[in-house]
């Protein structure tokens, strides 16, 4: 049943006031790829359209008939307008489209109860100025093959109910946020997180400005910090959940290992409490030198992480993100209470709305434009 006009004034009205009540500056975009190729396509074809428009002559016209066309014959201001006005719509509504390409949506909270069984994880990512450096034979920096790494890795664990915590870590860390339980909001958290936190920045770093955070007194590689923190926090989400003590908890640290000091003593007391350190290990040795007889040197913080019930993963095997994976599997569940939840909420609808209505309107009142005014000087 088609809708009365009554009814599209008011689906268009509607849709406007949505669409002017969005808080931009709090949108986020899921896939701005999508929308810059199709930008980039849209762009060639105007470009194409002028061109062959300005280089052909129209057929059946004269460029130089030798009158000129007195202004009381020519189109008033009224007509140019209207006669404007369906171009202009139509290119208003491709903007829509295009910015709706891109999956722009927001994030909300929805209070829920209930108990939800889940394994509980920190997430340390070394931010250091060492991750910085070239990974051999990438063009890419070590923090970011890190962090694809990172994000393939909670990818396997989507819908797994993961309870994780983000923190980040330089000569000082940084807790990102709280345990969540949001695969799709803490997936934006990671990969949102910068690369480096560092004093400056090298111009041998291989890292996008926009993923460095300039901190005065970074740069350094202090892990003993962070994993006093973290059991901290830990104890404190203890109180918190009143989910009693000892329960089975890992710490997933990613770095390349070059730290300044080594965490014997932390270890210890994470062992002590049944929390279980794996490391994603950023390795930059060259396979090549040692398959002609020189062995490479494993760092002493990935040699000594057995001895404390951990183990590590070697992000240049292929396998190791799935080992990573079933050892964080294998811890036993915990069981807690749920209070809160992100979620993602999709806002693309408001846009294509617009840009429909705007169609809508545009493509008939075109037809009519053309028919009463396009054919006049």
């Amino acid at each position: 049943m088609l809708m009365t006009w009554d009814e599209f004034v008011g689906f268009v009205q509607s849709s406007a006031l949505e669409l002017i009540g969005t808080q931009f500056e709090q949108i986020r975009y899921g896939d701005i790829g999508m929308a810059i190729v199709l930008t980039v396509l849209v762009v060639a074809g105007v470009f194409l359209t002028l061109g062959r428009l300005g280089l052909r002559r129209r057929r059946h016209t004269r460029h130089h008939s030798g009158h000129d066309i007195d202004l009381l014959h020519q189109k008033r201001f009224m007509a140019r307008a209207l006669h404007g006005v369906p171009k202009v719509l139509v290119g208003a509504a491709l903007a829509l489209i295009l910015f709706a390409a891109a999956d722009p949506f927001l994030t909300a909270t929805e209070e829920v109860s209930g108990y939800i069984e889940s394994r509980v994880r920190v997430d340390l990512v070394d931010t250091s100025g060492s991750m910085a450096w070239e990974f051999p034979d990438t063009g890419k920096s070590k923090a970011e093959v890190a962090r694809d790494a990172h994000l393939e890795f909670l990818e396997m664990r989507r819908d797994k109910n993961d309870r994780v915590s983000l923190w980040l870590f330089s000569t000082y860390p940084y807790m990102v946020d709280d345990f969540v339980t949001d695969d799709e909001l803490y997936y934006f958290q990671v990969w949102d997180a910068p690369y480096v936190t560092t004093q400056r920045l090298d111009k041998a770093m291989v890292v996008p400005p926009d993923k460095v955070r300039i901190i005065p007194a970074e740069g350094d590689t202090n892990i003993i910090r962070p994993l006093r923190s973290i059991m901290r926090h830990f104890e404190q989400d203890e109180a918190l959940t009143g989910a009693g003590t000892n329960l089975n908890r890992a710490v997933l640290i990613i770095t390349d290992a070059a730290v300044d000091e080594f965490p014997d003593s932390e270890f210890a007391a994470l062992n002590q409490r049944n929390i279980v350190p794996y490391i994603i290990y950023i390795n930059t040795s060259d396979i090549r030198t040692a398959m002609i007889g020189h062995p490479t040197t494993t760092p002493r913080l990935i040699e000594m992480i057995r001895e404390y019930g951990g183990d590590y993963f070697d992000v240049t095997d292929q396998d190791s993100l799935t080992r990573a994976y079933e050892a964080i599997d294998e811890r036993e569940a915990v069981r807690y209470e749920l209070k809160h939840r992100a979620l993602k909420v999709p806002i693309y609808p408001r846009f294509l709305l617009a840009a429909l209505a705007m169609l809508v309107v545009g493509i008939p009142m075109g037809f009519v434009a053309e028919l009463f005014w396009g054919t006049g000087p």
